[in-house]
């Protein structure tokens, strides 16, 4: 049942969220995922998106698309990501290409990386790429990349788990598990080295895997939720019969709050960023809600999704009213407050039903519709914090300028206010205070944008996702046509049947209108038997059988004259459908060449299938009229031509074997005179 209500609760967020999004708002979502530096030795900073000097690392500062980092001489670095825990050691440059929903792709330039991956869904891609080949993992497990930038060699060692390890013209190699290979140029080409030994930096990684494998923050948040290892050392947790699960930090400043201790940064795409300062800063500010407990701040993760979603910083914002601005130490500022468990986060950027339903998961987004003021932080000015808008925008520390509000200012303050993103003026100002001075710097200075092989593998994977939905497409294409092609075959079988039933038919009939025929050839038969069966001579034989030749000839002459006489039989019917039994003739017969073909209605679509489908109805009445005319058109024949000329079917009109062998006897008998007695009772056999 919570769970049922959790999902019920979701949906009727993305439901609200869709009817109370701006208008014309595209469903763009920022990433729902990041990385954290969560543990660092020595000088490690960053270059942000689009940037080339080297500033300090703010603790807690997220790290996303187009971020580099570099660890100096004799320095080393932890970062998280939701699925994965990466180690750098030092004089190692890292790079963010991608880091999204279904995607983690890393450049690492120079030096050397450990990497645990614990989960990897269906579908999704998690890459490191080097200067010459790019190493793909396929399982979870451990792994390790170095790269010689001098020596434009890198090594790939699979721990546990299996990589995919891609050059240039699409060519790959799988490494196993206890494999390691040296790869030089970007043909995969391998060369001998020495072999992997465990060195400073993969014990210091197995130190802090194992750490994290046993955090007791792990028991009540999602391993997925980034910087939940760093809870452990700095608080603790205890149940709460209202709210559940509850942290409490240890340690807090004087008149402390949340999101009063750190600053304010811009980090696309998501706007506003809040930076904590304490170690333990990254996860309480990103996911889950703050409340209070017999008068202590605790953080609330509560019901997380399954994936979690990562937010620039859970408040609601405050600004000027509609006559002035918000005053804060004489001059225009910009306040907030913590969401309370159970209250609902809108964004300030732009996002599909799909992210917010993340970042509120079971959350009931009626409740709390886009600009409500009734929020539980916002009656009480403790939990209120306010900044003048110049201190805000360039990122000072907030504990050191921020100002109380009182309760009427907080009730007439607009919800929702948050001041314009900066300048690249004030960037630049603030970025150019953080520059640090290095013992070594990267062999080479490159963005993001300008690493070509990265760039190249990201085109390689769209083109193969491309290639695969147009061979998915080209099979349901093939699919469907031969579905076509069988049911036209059914259907030229039906028709096949109804054909031969209408022959079958057909030849019945003809047998029907035939048996008066074969009467009166069997009484012709008889009598010609029952003359020659008499003793006395029979001065007519040769009489009768020249007759019976020239009622052969007639019957033929007879079979013929109907066969020519039938319609659409004879010269002259040949003649008027266009006679002959060339391409010329059968093009111009009727019912042959295009125009006959569309006159009927021809062709292979499915119109074309319904049509003669309506056609056959037509086709077998008529063919029932024909049958009807020749029947009578014979009945006419037969009355008008003498009995002996009665046209006769050929198989009936043919002796059987036996009589053409016994033929010859019987005309020798003839002769001689003699014959065999008459039976008596051939009086008496009845007439048919």
């Amino acid at each position: 049942m919570p769970w049922l209500a959790a999902l019920m609760l979701s949906w009727f967020s993305l439901a609200a969220f869709a009817q109370q999004a701006p208008q014309g708002e595209a469903e763009v979502d920022p990433p729902g995922r990041v990385a954290h530096i969560s543990a660092r030795q020595g000088e490690v900073v960053f270059a942000p998106d689009g940037e080339d000097e080297w500033i300090e690392l703010p603790q807690n500062r997220p790290l996303t698309d187009g971020d580099r980092l570099w660890s100096d001489r004799g320095a080393r670095a932890e970062m998280q990501l939701d699925t994965a825990t990466l180690h750098v050691g030092g004089e190692t440059h890292v790079g963010v290409s991608v880091l999204d929903d279904k995607a983690t792709q890393l450049i690492l330039e120079q030096g050397s990386m450990n990497v645990r991956l614990r989960e990897l869904e269906p579908g999704e891609n998690f890459e490191v790429d080097t200067p010459n080949v790019a190493v793909r993992m396929v399982q979870p497990g451990d792994y390790r990349v170095d790269v010689d930038d001098k020596g434009g060699q890198t090594r790939v060692t699979v721990l546990l788990g299996a990589v995919t390890v891609f050059g240039d013209g699409s060519q790959s190699i799988n490494i196993a598990a206890g494999q390691s290979i040296v790869f030089t140029g970007r043909a995969l080409a391998q060369v001998q080295g020495p072999a992997f030994r465990p060195d400073e930096l993969a014990q210091w990684a197995g130190e802090r895997n194992r750490a994290e494998e046993q955090s007791v923050s792990a028991r009540y948040v999602p391993r997925s939720v980034v910087g939940h290892a760093q809870l452990d050392q700095h608080g603790d947790w205890q149940q709460s019969p209202e709210h559940g699960a509850v942290w409490y930090p240890r340690t807090t400043p004087e008149n402390w709050a949340p999101y009063r201790q750190g600053r304010w940064t811009h980090v696309a795409p998501w706007g506003w960023t809040w930076v904590d300062e304490a170690p333990w800063g990254f996860a309480p500010f990103h996911y889950g809600r703050w409340t209070q407990v017999n008068n202590r701040w605790g953080w609330v993760p509560g019901r997380l999704a399954p994936r979690p979603v990562y937010s620039p910083a859970l408040v609601v914002f405050l600004g000027g009213g509609p006559s002035a601005s918000l005053q804060v130490r004489g001059g225009p500022g910009v306040g907030w407050y913590p969401l309370a468990p159970g209250e609902v986060w809108w964004p300030a950027f732009r996002a599909s039903p799909r992210y917010f339903g993340g970042v509120n998961f079971g959350y009931n987004v009626r409740a709390y519709p886009r600009g409500y003021s009734n929020y539980y932080w916002a009656r009480r000015p403790y939990a209120v914090t306010a900044v003048q808008i110049g201190d805000f925008r360039l990122g000072r520390p907030v504990y050191r300028g921020w100002a109380p509000l009182n309760a009427q200012v907080i009730a007439t303050a607009r919800i929702g206010f948050a001041p314009a993103r900066p300048t690249r003026v004030e960037l630049r100002a603030v970025h150019g205070s953080a520059v640090v001075r290095l013992q070594a710097r990267p062999a080479s200075v490159r963005t993001v944008g300008a690493a070509h092989f990265a760039d190249r593998r990201k085109q390689e994977i769209r083109s193969a996702g491309r290639a695969a939905d147009d061979r998915g497409n080209r099979a349901q294409a093939a699919g469907r046509g031969a579905d076509e092609r069988g049911n036209r075959a059914q259907a030229a079988g039906r028709g096949g049947d109804e054909r031969g039933n209408r022959a079958q038919a057909a030849g019945r009939g003809d047998g029907d209108n035939r048996q008066p025929q074969r009467a009166a050839q069997r009484d012709q038969q008889r009598g010609g038997n029952d003359d020659r069966a008499s003793n006395r001579p029979n001065p007519r034989g040769d009489n009768d059988r020249a007759a019976r030749r020239q009622g052969d000839d007639n019957d033929r002459g007879a079979r013929q004259g109907a066969r020519e006489d039938r319609p659409g039989r004879g010269p002259e019917a040949r003649e008027e459908r266009g006679g002959g039994r060339g391409p010329e003739a059968g093009r111009d017969r009727p019912g042959r060449g295009p125009q006959a073909r569309e006159e009927r209605g021809g062709g292979r679509g499915p119109e074309a299938r319904e049509e003669r489908g309506r056609g056959a109805e037509v086709r077998q009445e008529r063919e029932q009229r024909m049958q009807q005319r020749q029947e009578r058109q014979a009945r006419q024949e037969r009355a008008e031509r003498p009995e002996a000329a009665q046209p006769q079917r050929p198989e009936r009109a043919e002796a059987p074997r036996q009589q053409r062998a016994e033929q010859p006897q019987r005309e020798a008998r003839e002769q001689r005179g003699g014959g065999r007695a008459r039976d008596k009772d051939d009086d008496e056999r009845p007439r048919r």
